[in-house]
């Protein structure tokens, strides 16, 4: 059974000479849900690197990997869309970030 969780807010913390992961790892985008629970992170791999296996701890926390490349559209998916959810399969062990089901050909509200 897919885990899915809505996210609610985010926070990005990017690091440099982080030792887990070889290195190879660049930062974190760590999620909360609608009333602020925290629901685990989407870590950030340098491009080319190995990414590690995405995971749900025993409390239910979720990480989830991405190269680099995809920083940006992660965070202009939250920042531009909603819903959205993070995913896991806890058996196929794929993990995703992506929104719910939204209008097709939805805008921005004019300007004033």
């Amino acid at each position: 059974m897919i885990v899915s969780r809505e996210v609610g807010t985010y926070e990005v913390l990017l690091v440099s000479h982080y030792l887990f992961g070889s290195g190879n790892q660049i930062g974190f985008v760590y999620l909360y849900d609608p009333a602020g629970a925290y629901l685990g992170y989407a870590g950030i791999i340098t491009n080319g690197s190995a990414l590690p296996a995405n995971t749900q701890s025993p409390l239910g926390d979720l990480a989830v990997y991405f190269h680099e490349t995809e920083l940006v559209p992660i965070l202009d998916t939250l920042r531009n869309e909603k819903p959205v959810f993070v995913q896991f399969d806890p058996v196929l062990k794929w993990g995703s970030i992506g929104t719910g089901k939204v209008p097709v050909g939805e805008q921005e509200p004019a300007a004033p």
